[in-house]
């Protein structure tokens, strides 16, 4: 019975330490509603950005300021339509990783890790 136990502790072990947020990367980010103020539509003169206001985890988000991060897009049209899914992927309760780097959010991967 012990090494039952202690066989699925081994096999659920590295599920509890690819969820925990602290052993992420600073360039990986896990949003959803909680953290995502704000989704902004802005043009640039060579560029569109769909720019997400996000706060900071939770230990630290009641002394922290917003970040933005942002998808360089081509077309205003395909900016509009995703910000339109993000707000209803948010708003339907699930979340979503990005990877970042400096703030233009570089992937995005549906659903948590």
């Amino acid at each position: 019975m012990a090494r039952l136990v202690f066989l699925s502790f081994l096999l659920f072990l590295p599920v509890l330490s690819q969820s925990n947020p602290w052993n992420r990367l600073p360039t990986t980010r896990v949003l959803s509603r909680k953290e995502v103020s704000h989704i902004v539509l802005e043009a640039r003169t060579d560029h569109f950005r769909v720019t997400l206001l996000v706060s900071e985890r939770f230990p630290y988000n009641y002394k922290a300021s917003s970040h933005p991060f942002f998808f360089r897009m081509e077309d205003e049209k395909k900016a509009l339509e995703l910000a339109n899914t993000l707000d209803n992927y948010l708003d339907s309760g699930k979340a979503f990783t990005i990877t970042l780097i400096g703030s233009e959010i570089r992937s995005l991967l549906w659903g948590e890790p």
